[in-house]
């Protein structure tokens, strides 16, 4: 039972580590500084309120874009752009409504995981499709 569970946390820790990532890498472009800065540095730049907070947003939408993605794609691989857009624009409108600080490329790698994780569509049919999505 103990390693049932562990391996149902496994992507939940994954979008968390890519969501927080991201959120990094975006701080330190608007920033200005260089990859280069020390931890300690970075940890003063993003407080951990924030990093509670997207952790919370993540684990939010990885049950929302499943919900999603099963109402609004009907498995046809051409229509899979169409439906990422409008879901990323969802995804990007709820981070603004949060004051989160995500950019749309943040978004749309936390999208990829989680579509990954629930196994929606095939991976290079998510692949291309991503590509396709702005």
């Amino acid at each position: 039972m103990e390693a049932s569970v562990n391996h149902l946390m496994l992507p939940f820790l994954a979008v968390d580590l890519v969501v927080t990532v991201a959120v990094i890498v975006t701080v330190l472009k608007l920033r200005g500084t260089a990859w280069a800065m020390s931890f300690r540095s970075v940890s003063s730049i993003v407080s951990m309120d924030q990093v509670r907070a997207l952790e919370a947003f993540s684990r939010e939408q990885h049950q929302r874009i499943h919900e999603y993605m099963r109402a609004n794609w009907s498995g046809v691989p051409d229509e899979l752009p169409a439906v990422l857009t409008a879901l990323l624009d969802e995804l990007q409108r709820a981070a603004k409504e949060q004051n989160l600080p995500l950019e749309r490329d943040a978004l749309k790698a936390m999208l990829a995981s989680s579509l990954r994780m629930h196994k929606i569509g095939k991976g290079n049919e998510r692949s291309e499709a991503l590509k396709q999505v702005a």
